[in-house]
């Protein structure tokens, strides 16, 4: 708890200074402890501080958190959504399925599509389960009945809508695909790279470290979960390459736009150090938060 609580504190003082956004600040800041307490429950009690830490130093998630927009809420929603889909493993509760269907249907009916791609992913999942399937289809069916809501009030933005793609957004090409597909992956997992060098291959060997220590929380959990996190991970990014694709402009695959994996991505990472020990653990957490603060600390001079 007292964990948790100075997460919150260091989240809130990041997103709050010199920002004239509080209620947005505010909840990027609260998606900190929902972090680690998600973390806990998939996880366990050595990897909630981390998660927690992870998302708090964040720094392309700071940096929308003080910028007003939908993805900080969004981000802070879909944790909640992780938070109350993993009680569902443990309790056959109805109410708390209908929650899960509530936050979902609100995700696919942001119409950002790589939230609204990882809600539906989150529903096959919670039906997957041959015991849980009765449950799985309420909260689909409570996720369906808000979002049909919402198209009939004129509340429900289509995922597949970019609206007017600016003229500097460069075509789709395959060189591009995969060029931006790895920036944006580098920013997602915390490497604000652009502040340092002009390209995010330069800190691959940086990148690659934090990739092996996602597989490594990724070999360390139970298989259902594990399924979930990698999949949440990478599905935002498959997407929006396909749409990148399919839209003939680079737009899907922006940074920002693929905010969803950030919750994906930090818990792996959280599960990574949590199975190291002792001085190990110490020395690895702290030399991945400080490279986050680093980066943050660039960001926010900007």
């Amino acid at each position: 708890m007292t964990a948790s609580v100075l997460v919150l504190l260091l989240a809130a003082a990041v997103r709050l200074t010199a920002s004239d956004h509080l209620a947005v600040a505010l909840l990027g800041a609260l998606g900190a402890p929902l972090a680690a307490l998600v973390a806990w429950q998939v996880v366990g009690p050595h990897a909630a501080p981390w998660a927690g830490i992870l998302v708090a130093l964040s720094p392309i998630h700071t940096l929308v958190s003080r910028a007003a927009g939908a993805e900080a809420p969004l981000v802070l929603l879909l944790l909640a959504a992780l938070w109350l889909m993993l009680g569902l493993e443990l309790e056959a509760s109805p109410l708390r399925a209908m929650a899960v269907g509530f936050a979902l249907g609100t995700l696919v009916a942001s119409g950002v599509t790589a939230f609204a791609a990882v809600a539906l992913l989150s529903l096959i999942w919670l039906t997957w389960r041959p015991e849980r399937r009765a449950l799985g289809a309420l909260s689909a069916s409570t996720a369906g009945t808000l979002v049909g809501a919402a198209a009939l009030l004129g509340l429900a933005r289509s995922p597949l809508d970019y609206g007017e793609i600016p003229a500097w957004i460069p075509e789709t090409t395959l060189e591009r695909v995969v060029r931006c597909a790895g920036a944006s992956f580098t920013r997602v997992i915390g490497l604000e790279y652009q502040l340092l060098v002009s390209h995010a291959r330069y800190l691959l060997p940086l990148t690659a470290l934090l990739v092996a220590l996602m597989l490594r929380g990724a070999k360390r959990l139970p298989a259902r979960p594990r399924g979930l996190l990698l999949a949440g991970a990478l599905v935002p990014f498959a997407l929006g390459a396909a749409m990148s694709v399919v839209t003939g402009r680079m737009t899907p695959l922006q940074a920002n736009r693929l905010l969803a994996a950030l919750p994906f991505v930090a818990l792996l990472m959280a599960s990574g150090l949590g199975s190291l020990s002792g001085t190990r653990a110490w020395a690895a957490g702290t030399a991945v938060a400080g490279t986050l603060a680093a980066f943050l600390a660039l960001a926010l001079r900007r």
